[in-house]
């Protein structure tokens, strides 16, 4: 994808995002704390956002980075978690997987640890993982 493209992809994307909120250029630049003009450039494709107001646009509104910049997956974070293979995953095993995380952040060790077994769980359970890959697979 060249940059213009890419640049008229999150112009239609910004819009998107702001119009179903009612917000203004203005409004939408405040709540990402950055000037309006940096906004109305982002939106009409002249610029690129920055990353900080990516990770804003992620944070604030759960929008989706995959989505907003490679066009993959669904447009808010929240449709990514509650959907899976079965369905929908539990919010006790995402509570879980949140602690798991934090916890590998904070524990380098603990990091390594999991890492190996995933590693090797994958090396054991080859075909296992190819069939959930597959069946993941958009």
């Amino acid at each position: 994808m060249n940059k213009n493209t890419l640049l008229s992809n999150i112009r239609q994307k910004l819009r998107m995002i702001r119009e179903p909120l009612r917000y203004s250029q203005r409004e939408m630049a405040d709540r990402l704390g950055i000037y309006s003009a940096s906004y109305s450039r982002h939106e009409s494709g002249e610029t690129m956002p920055m990353v900080t107001t990516l990770y804003k646009l992620g944070n604030i509104f759960n929008i989706s980075l995959d989505w907003l910049i490679q066009n993959k997956g669904p447009m808010y974070y929240k449709e990514k978690e509650e959907t899976g293979s079965n369905g929908e995953i539990s919010k006790e095993l995402r509570k879980d997987v949140h602690e798991l995380l934090e916890h590998m952040e904070q524990i380098p060790l603990l990091r390594y640890e999991i890492l190996a077994s995933f590693h090797k769980f994958k090396e054991e359970h080859k075909e296992m993982v190819m069939e959930a890959r597959s069946a993941t697979a958009p």
